[in-house]
């Protein structure tokens, strides 16, 4: 089972907004369960696996450190 943050808009003057997340297996499941679950109103959808984000923290100096 893998989470996927899901991002979405309905107009392209809109920027993606951060709308959910999903957990299914693979992408093909984590698509059904988006339509599922958010519908078909919108103009674009990103499904990001949480397992491909990089986190940017900034830590006590000015460096920014990057976690997987």
């Amino acid at each position: 089972m893998e989470r996927y943050f899901v991002f979405a808009r309905t107009e392209y003057d809109e920027p993606l907004e951060h709308k959910g997340d999903v957990e299914a297996e693979g992408v093909v499941g984590a698509r059904k369960r988006v339509l599922e679950e958010f519908g078909e109103d919108w103009l674009e959808m990103s499904l990001v696996p949480v397992s491909r984000v990089y986190w940017a923290e900034r830590g006590e100096e000015t460096e920014v450190g990057v976690k997987t």
